[in-house]
């Protein structure tokens, strides 16, 4: 283990979707056009690297994206709103994966081992991750956005 948690046990998966939450950053911040291509392209390399199906991440970052954008237009962006919706994310992205890859790999792992052993950890620490850099990634994006429209 690179870094070893105490409160994490050996069959537990803390999954990382830090790209995810980035992605949905710039759908709130931004635009979602931008968002939706960035997706695009990074789930392809996701796809290439980790995965045996192409497509999967591909769409799923996308797809995302673009629901995203759509609830940021009936929500305000507001961090609050936009961890919750980042959150909501990670969420569905975990169980559409889990879903293709247990539709094509029968054997992969049950639906209960699933949820505790993967989803509750991953969210976690993806909530950590999410309240940590939102508001870094506003300012970020608020000044990109700014310097795009100067152009």
């Amino acid at each position: 283990d690179l870094v070893h948690f105490p409160f994490v046990t050996d069959d537990q998966v803390l999954v990382p979707r830090f790209l995810m939450l980035v992605l949905i950053f710039m759908s709130a911040f931004i635009n979602q056009k931008h968002a939706m291509i960035y997706g695009f392209i990074f789930g392809l390399l996701y796809d290439m690297n980790y995965t045996s199906l192409l497509g999967v991440y591909m769409f799923g970052f996308a797809g995302l994206c673009y629901l995203a954008s759509k609830a940021f237009k009936v929500l305000h962006t507001n961090a609050f709103v936009v961890i919750l919706i980042a959150v909501l994310a990670v969420c569905l992205l975990e169980f559409y994966v889990f879903g293709i890859q247990s539709l094509i790999h029968k054997d992969i792992m049950t639906f209960n081992g699933f949820v505790l052993d993967r989803f509750i950890p991953t969210i976690l620490l993806n909530i950590a991750a999410a309240l940590i850099l939102v508001l870094p990634f506003r300012l970020f994006f608020m000044s990109l956005k700014k310097e795009l429209r100067d152009e």
